[in-house]
């Protein structure tokens, strides 16, 4: 792909982009929150130099809205945040995300459900009070339903979910997670030709054999 700008050639455009956040058109703002997508695919610091411009309440508004076109774009956002530092993920908790997570896991556009999927592995690769936050917002039930899902895509979001928890989770929240029943779907998962799929199945297998050693 093309290489990415140099963040000292983003960072004099992106309070102008944090500002277009508001823009009432729409279209508008699908394209800031793809722009913004973008600039917090990388490092952790493109994550810090968008976090500077204090959007993360409008961009959890923005994932609620009515536009799917919209929604993905900021999602996207959001999930890339979290796939920094646990600092980084603990602000985007802050701000809220994590009943909006609820809601989107059940949406009836597939691309919804697996960012939405993809954005809680990435919270859950966090530390154990963040994988405990993930607990309490009652996201894990849903993720263990999309592992048995029919799009493969999606199962294998899920997956890394299980995985990413099952390896952080202490033992109490790993015991929750076989509690809520997904061994069965994992173990599943094994039959899968998918490599990706493979790797994450077994690194919550082992999350949770080991468990507690």
């Amino acid at each position: 792909g093309k290489p990415r700008p140099e963040l000292s050639v983003l960072c004099p455009i992106l309070p102008l982009l944090g500002q277009y956040l508001f823009h009432p058109d729409d279209e508008v703002v699908t394209e800031v929150c793809w722009a913004l997508s973008y600039c917090t695919d990388g490092p952790s610091e493109r994550v810090q130099a968008v976090l500077a411009l204090n959007v993360l309440p409008r961009l959890v508004e923005l994932v609620m809205t009515n536009s799917v076109a919209i929604q993905i774009p900021a999602l996207r956002v959001l999930g890339s945040v979290v796939a920094g530092t646990d600092q980084q993920t603990q602000m985007v908790i802050d701000a809220g995300l994590l009943p909006c997570l609820h809601l989107l896991l059940s949406h009836t556009k597939k691309n919804l459900r697996k960012e939405a999927c993809w954005t809680v592995s990435n919270v859950v690769a966090g530390n154990k009070e963040q994988i405990q936050a993930v607990i309490n917002a009652n996201l894990i039930p849903p993720v263990i339903d999309m592992l048995s899902s029919s799009e493969l895509e999606i199962r294998k979001e899920a997956a890394w979910v299980i995985a990413n928890a099952a390896s952080g989770g202490t033992p109490a929240q790993v015991r929750y997670l076989v509690e809520q029943g997904c061994v069965a779907p994992i173990c599943e998962l094994l039959r899968l030709p998918d490599g990706r799929i493979l790797r994450a199945s077994l690194l919550a297998l082992q999350g949770i054999l080991t468990s507690g050693r």
